[in-house]
């Protein structure tokens, strides 16, 4: 436990006002994007690379790469601040878990840091009331604990919770629901759903679905590619399946409003093609989006490939906050796409199809938009 403390400490946040110099390596997998040919590459501590920041963008930093015999690798190089934030680790101080080991063991055992063993109490204690919600089973929560582990960005991870913990078994957040802003009962993409029904029925009992849930994070731009920032990281967390937790990390494509310099950042209207923040809750019904539309035909197909139906699934979304309550009624759907952006929806790879479908499932279930600003205080639309 000492070593683990002992390894533990070395990991730090990377201050944006110390750049170069100072070396690092990867204790997870991350992408990192070469602007020169425009390609994203994943890698993780088995390919022995180190790294120096050179630079610091809006939601990025400029990394210089290390081979690891010492030679430097050609290319202009970005990653996700949330990736060096996540994943870096000191390179001179530690190079490898067994050199790590074998020093502590020639120098003696490790001195008692009673602070840190005190602060891995509390971070411990903080991620069980993080999961301790209404209406799940110990597994589940065992599972829930296991995402502060992933490469999800914990403010990210703790706002999801909060929402799910506020509407665990009865509809909370409620007071921004907009029922002006969802779509009419007749439109293909409600099956007949009425507001009244959404609030009264649907979510009588709070979030059903606590199984299947997706973040998007809006920072992360690493899964962009061109210089256009029209894709975000998203993160698929299944809680259900399997003996542990489940994170799939892709990618979702932002509004044009939002990217490509489109001027209207996150603001919540209609003809303005932005992606929004905040929390939505799905419907329980997926519908076929874009018919007669000549790129979706091979985007069914590839789901078809993939083993679904031949359908450019899709599923509604409502919003519950004043950043995002008018979701539905200006049609920013969850979809699959053929694209590289949307018009505001948070479309995904067609290959991730089952992923809409998950959601949909027992649902309602959660979909959150986050980005470290513009996020709405939760309790602000509790009632």
């Amino acid at each position: 436990m000492k070593y683990f403390l002992s390894i533990i400490l070395l990991s730090a946040l990377l201050s944006t006002n110390t750049f170069a110099q100072q070396r690092y390596e990867v204790s997870t997998g991350i992408d990192i994007l070469n602007r020169d040919n425009n390609r994203s590459t994943s890698i993780g501590p088995e390919d022995d690379l180190q790294f120096e920041i050179i630079e610091e963008g809006s939601w990025y930093y400029r990394i210089r790469v290390y081979n690891s015999d010492g030679s430097l690798r050609n290319g202009d190089f970005i990653s996700a601040k949330s990736n060096i934030d996540n994943a870096f680790v000191y390179a001179n101080v530690i190079n490898n878990f067994e050199d790590t080991v074998a020093a502590l063991t020639e120098t003696g055992e490790p001195p008692t840091c009673h602070l840190c063993e005190q602060e891995d109490e509390e971070a411990t204690q903080e991620m069980s009331e993080s999961c301790d919600i209404p209406g799940t089973t110990n597994d589940w929560r065992r599972k829930c604990r296991q995402l502060y582990n992933s490469n999800i960005p914990q403010a990210a991870l703790d706002y999801a919770l909060r929402a799910m913990k506020l509407n665990a078994t009865s509809f909370r957040t409620n007071k921004c629901f907009d029922s002006q802003g969802i779509m009419g009962p007749d439109h293909y993409s409600m099956h007949g759903l009425t507001a009244n029904e959404l609030e009264n029925d649907l979510l009588a009992e709070g979030l059903p679905n606590k199984c299947q849930m997706i973040i998007n994070d809006t920072d992360d731009r690493s899964p962009s590619s061109g210089g256009d920032d029209c894709r975000g990281r998203m993160y698929y967390i299944d809680l259900c399946q399997g003996d542990n937790a489940v994170v799939q990390e892709d990618y979702f494509n932002l509004g044009t409003g939002t990217c490509r310099g489109g001027g209207n950042g996150f603001r919540n209207g209609s003809g303005i093609r932005t992606t929004v923040k905040g929390v939505f809750f799905t419907h329980t019904e997926t519908f076929d989006f874009a018919k007669n539309n000549g790129p979706y035909n091979e985007a069914r197909r590839r789901v078809q490939r993939a083993g679904g139906p031949r359908e450019a699934t899709a599923l509604q979304l409502f919003g519950l906050q004043n950043t995002n309550n008018l979701s539905s009624s200006t049609a920013k759907y969850i979809h699959i796409s053929p694209y590289r952006s949307s018009f505001g929806c948070p479309s995904i790879a067609p290959e991730n199809y089952y992923m809409i479908e998950a959601l949909a499932n027992n649902g309602p279930a959660m979909v959150l938009n986050w980005g470290r600003e513009g996020m709405e205080d939760l309790e602000a639309c509790t009632e």
